[in-house]
């Protein structure tokens, strides 16, 4: 399964394009995780590196590349097959994203509160945390630092 790949990825797009798209759609995961693929085949031309380094099927990276091959970029946009689009639109994600990482430890609460604020939309708790994990945040839980405890406890407890 090694070697150079027949498929011309290039057949429909350009290596600018591809930048463009990819700066445009960070919050995309999927298409961006897509979009990667696709860099890496047009630099090493080979499938296997890609696959590789995103640690995706070669399978499913090869089915990337050619429908890239016939539909050009926008076959890489996944289709889905239903569900509920969401409330937030792509600017107000990215708005949403600034807003989180220059205010610093956000409680869920407050995001929705924030959300509520801003856009006008009440989401659940926990699709907040659904929302965050999309843009990169992870939830970490504060432990409390007790006053009380003397400054040498480390030192007095390896004395017993």
């Amino acid at each position: 399964m090694s070697g150079k790949s027949k498929i011309d990825i290039h057949k429909n797009m350009t290596d600018t394009e591809l930048d463009e798209e990819m700066s445009k759609y960070v919050a995309y995961y999927r298409y961006y995780q897509r979009l990667i693929a696709m860099k890496i085949i047009s630099k090493e031309k080979s499938i296997q590196p890609a696959s590789n380094i995103l640690n995706i099927s070669y399978q499913t990276v090869h089915r990337w590349a050619k429908t890239c091959e016939e539909k050009g970029l926008e076959g890489l946009k996944p289709s889905f097959g239903g569900g509920r689009p969401s409330k937030l639109t792509y600017e107000q994600f990215i708005e949403l994203d600034k807003i989180i990482d220059s205010t610093p430890n956000l409680s869920m609460k407050e995001v929705q509160h924030l959300v509520k604020e801003k856009f006008n939309i009440d989401y659940s708790l926990k699709q907040i945390g659904v929302i965050t994990k999309k843009l990169g945040y992870n939830y970490s839980k504060a432990y409390p630092i007790f006053t009380k405890t003397p400054k040498d406890a480390e030192k007095q407890l390896k004395k017993t």
